[in-house]
């Protein structure tokens, strides 16, 4: 019984990791974007929960602590454009690389830390999960290949929407 409540657990949180990395790529708003992304992070933090063993539960501690230290400092770029350009659409906030080129830099570093990027922090949480994931359960390979091939796309797509492209005027 309890093992079908944790693959029940684990198939949700997969799951919908996957459909809200799905919404992520569908954002304009940045701040939205950012936060989609911290749910879909948290799925995958739950399933490793779920698998209860030692990878899983140091895992998702450790992604915890690296996607809160990551999330925040996005959401304080997406503020400070947000204070420098009057508007939170991806629309708007384009070309950014040639208007805070200062700031270009922790957009790159924050993006690539969202998305696993190695040394960070978040890459060392997400093998461990990926390891007691798949060791739990190799079923589960399918939906975690898709959440990570789509949170790197959605935190590619952050990055080039907003760094590149031409600087609306006017």
């Amino acid at each position: 019984s309890g093992v079908i409540n944790n693959f029940i657990w684990v198939s949700i949180s997969l799951v919908g990791g996957v459909l809200v990395s799905l919404i992520c790529l569908r954002q304009m708003d940045l701040k939205a974007l950012i936060a989609y992304s911290s749910v879909a992070h948290m799925g995958i933090v739950l399933a490793g929960l779920m698998t209860l063993t030692m990878w899983g539960i140091s895992g998702s501690y450790t992604l915890m602590i690296a996607h809160g230290l990551c999330s925040s400092g996005l959401f304080c770029l997406a503020n400070i454009s947000y204070e420098r350009m009057g508007s939170r659409s991806l629309l708007i906030n384009k070309g950014l690389l040639n208007f805070m080129p200062s700031l270009s830099l922790w957009w790159f570093l924050l993006c690539s830390s969202n998305m696993a990027a190695p040394p960070t922090l978040n890459l060392l949480g997400e093998v461990c999960l990926l390891n007691s994931i798949v060791s739990w359960s190799w079923v589960t390979m399918i939906t975690l290949s898709l959440l990570s091939f789509f949170s790197a796309a959605y935190t590619l797509y952050l990055y080039a929407y907003s760094q590149h492209g031409k600087l609306l005027s006017g």
